[in-house]
């Protein structure tokens, strides 16, 4: 697998056809109806024969007042071998990782990444990553007027 971090605008085509994969997915609006393209200052994408079979953007929008949500629009081929369950824990470790450096580099401090369900994979992630977070319960707007209550996983000054 080949791995690149950067901006998405000559990878679209490879993501959207990723992003087509989520249908039946209990979050495929995010994918389907919400990409969030525009806003999306980078990614984290792994290609297999130049086919994009893992994604993980970070996201810049007008009502994050500067900051950047990592590890957003995270997903992955479900038909690609990528391993055994600790295989995805580590990916998504190295992920967030790698993201969170990238998102500094660029200027960012208020980084953060957020999941509707349970916080058990923020616990892991906050417990085994290279950098300092703080987890807590926060309303999200996640799409025009939408809001919802998410965990939300934020880098510590």
């Amino acid at each position: 697998m080949k791995w690149y971090m950067g901006p998405i605008d000559n990878h679209l085509n490879n993501i959207e056809v990723l992003f087509n994969k989520n249908k039946g997915h209990k979050h495929e609006d995010n994918y389907l109806k919400w990409p969030l393209f525009k806003e999306t200052v980078f990614a984290r994408i792994g290609y297999n024969d130049n086919i994009a079979v893992y994604y993980s953007a970070g996201i810049a929008r007008s009502e994050y007042n500067g900051g950047i949500r990592i590890m957003s629009r995270h997903t992955r081929d479900r038909t690609y071998n990528f391993g055994s369950k600790r295989d995805d824990l580590n990916r998504g470790l190295t992920t967030l990782d790698q993201s969170t450096q990238y998102a500094l580099e660029l200027g960012y401090s208020d980084i953060w990444l957020s999941r509707e369900e349970s916080p058990y994979l923020l616990n892991y992630f906050s417990n085994n990553s290279t950098f300092k977070w703080e987890i807590l319960q926060a309303d999200i707007k996640y799409y025009k007027n939408l809001t919802g209550v998410q965990w939300v996983m934020r880098l510590k000054n």
